[in-house]
């Protein structure tokens, strides 16, 4: 008897546990990029134009490009991130981690030396708040993305147009919030996001905070300035901000079409109306890391 060869090999590509959030701070910084790009070309196109209050143009289109990364960052900030590697890098600076790093205490030192020259807390929040200003983005951003589900099923006329007006209504509300200074901030916000994940994903420095995770660090991080997040809370403030720009870089594109329609077939599709039903799913927290900082003793530091 003859037995049948075996079967081809599964090559399996290992995922980093952090994969998806890197990716998401990637497309941040590109559809930053792309902004600066489009609101150069919109400001040649449209020159001294007047054009009537409500009549979508390219300079919306550009202004929204940039509102899916701040909409991103302002949940990170709710999460807690750039708070504790602010925290963390002080207490590098103070020799309070005697722990060695290796190439990790170069981006630490780095990030404190460089406080100076980044907004801080209070000023994040203050354009965080205007752009995203609450309650009014929230009752907008549930309605678009219960029009994007609706079409999971494929769609009929109406929900074509129901997805075109929640689009219009969200896209008016945000290209008369994101300005020049809100643009600004929006790319050195993400930048230090990415600087920060860069060491606050070292196992080296999770351990010396006696944390098990990133999220842990970020957890006791908040703890310690009496705010009672866990990582449950942190990690639904991170899924709401990744699925958020993917739906707002959709919106940037398709807020002026008329009668937009979905594909159920076209994997592209698919992928937006998973992002918006994250975003329905990940219930809205009511204690942020942004709410009012408690002066608190510093982290424990393993010995």
């Amino acid at each position: 008897m003859r037995l049948a060869p075996p079967p081809p090999d599964v090559c399996i590509t290992p995922q980093h546990e952090h994969t998806a959030l890197l990716r998401a701070v990637a497309t941040a910084l590109s559809a930053l990029q792309t902004h600066e790009r489009a609101l150069s070309l919109a400001q040649a196109e449209l020159g001294d134009i007047d054009l009537p209050p409500g009549a979508p143009n390219a300079m919306d289109r550009a202004q929204l490009q940039a509102a899916a990364p701040l909409y991103f960052a302002a949940e990170l900030e709710s999460a807690g991130l750039l708070v504790t590697a602010e925290l963390v890098a002080g207490l590098f600076a103070s020799g309070a981690i005697t722990q060695p790093l290796g190439p990790t205490a170069q981006l630490l030192n780095a990030f404190w030396r460089a406080r100076h020259d980044r907004l801080q807390a209070a000023e994040r929040q203050a354009i965080f708040a205007r752009v995203v200003e609450a309650p009014h983005f929230e009752r907008l951003m549930g309605a678009l993305c219960e029009a994007i589900v609706a079409q999971a099923d494929g769609s009929d006329l109406r929900e074509g147009v129901v997805l075109e007006t929640t689009a219009m209504n969200l896209g008016e509300f945000l290209a008369q919030r994101v300005d020049a200074m809100a643009t600004l901030a929006a790319r050195d916000i993400v930048e230090n996001i990415n600087t920060a994940l860069a060491f606050l994903r070292d196992r080296m420095i999770q351990v010396a905070f006696g944390a098990s995770s990133l999220w842990t660090l970020v957890s006791l991080t908040l703890a310690a300035q009496g705010q009672s997040q866990g990582d449950a809370a942190i990690r639904n403030h991170v899924d709401r901000g990744r699925a958020g720009q993917s739906v707002l870089l959709w919106l940037a594109a398709h807020y002026a079409d008329q009668t937009p329609r979905l594909n159920p077939a076209d994997p592209t599709d698919v992928e937006l109306i998973g992002a918006a039903q994250r975003w329905l799913s990940a219930s809205p927290l009511t204690t942020t890391a942004t709410s009012r900082p408690v002066a608190a003793p510093a982290l424990p530091i393993a010995a």
